[in-house]
């Protein structure tokens, strides 16, 4: 059972949200149970691997077909936030910033990998995730197959896992995977949707960032702060984040697939999104600097 961060470890209590939509279409039925004290929640059943859910990059996570004016949105905002997370990372002069390596682990399209490189250096940022071939984006980049991360553990001044955590079930034995890859002292950063976000209460279930059956593990605050803790490591900070899900929760909403309307959709909303986050102080997503021991 798991311990609840919000009842001093005693277990979570559990209680159903219901029937889920399963995106993936290789599941069946999904649900969510999530505890009525920390916010905690699981998606089930369980899936004791999950790779089956990415085989040829066709999820969201992955958005292959990016191009023209939709990757040049992304391209502008991943720069943006690129910025954001290594002046939080350490501010100049520091070890990254000076000549420091980074690791992305579980990298995706490798766009936010690209505006982190084209930042620091080409050269000092590798991408990581399932497949043996690199993402379009990382073609000219470093790139590191997960199953070959073994031979750098240790290695890398910081590690980032952007919305990597909620995508298992054993939250601790990914966490670990993810934190073994930096040197003793080195960062580690962990975000994460914030499943207490105001507007997971106001879309319920059409919320993007439920996303079943991809997203496995659903964090709060507090449930977020234990499981890194409980990894062996130091936070430093906490952080709100904003992730843009205005647009694919409307497509959600009214069943329609993800397209440029819907990115569109949610530019023309996201000052909305900023303004109904900052007014409830529940961000879309959560961002822990965490250093490892």
């Amino acid at each position: 059972m798991r311990a609840c961060p919000a009842r001093s470890g005693a277990p979570c209590i559990w209680r159903d949200l219901g029937a889920f939509v399963d995106r993936s279409g290789l599941v069946g039925a999904v649900r969510v149970e999530q505890c009525a004290h920390c916010g905690h929640a699981r998606s089930l059943p369980p899936l004791a691997d999950v790779a089956f859910l990415y085989e040829g990059r066709e999820s969201q996570d992955f958005q292959p077909g990016a191009h023209g004016l939709a990757h040049a949105i992304k391209r502008l905002a991943f720069r943006r936030e690129a910025g954001r997370l290594l002046r939080q990372i350490g501010p100049a002069p520091s070890p990254l910033r000076d000549s420091g390596t980074l690791l992305d682990f579980g990298c995706g399209s490798g766009q936010f990998t690209r505006a982190l490189g084209d930042r620091l250096g080409a050269d000092r940022v590798t991408g990581s995730d399932f497949f043996a071939d690199p993402p379009g984006e990382l073609a000219d980049r470093p790139y590191c197959p997960m199953e070959r991360l073994a031979d750098q553990a240790g290695q890398f001044d910081s590690v980032i896992a952007m919305h990597v955590l909620e995508h298992d079930d054993d939250v601790a034995a990914l966490l670990a995977r993810i934190s073994a890859m930096a040197r003793p002292g080195g960062t580690v950063v962990i975000e994460v949707p914030n499943v207490a976000c105001v507007w997971a209460r106001i879309f319920g279930k059409y919320w993007d960032a439920w996303y079943l059956p991809y997203h496995r593990t659903h964090f709060s605050r507090a449930s977020l702060v234990a499981a890194v803790t409980a990894g062996g490591l130091e936070v430093r900070a906490v952080h709100g984040a904003v992730v843009p899900t205005m647009g694919r929760t409307f497509a959600n909403l009214f069943g329609r697939r993800n397209t440029l309307f819907w990115l569109l959709l949610g530019v023309a909303l996201h000052p909305l999104q900023l303004l109904g986050e900052k007014l409830t102080g529940q961000p879309s997503a959560l961002r822990v600097i965490a250093r490892r021991g």
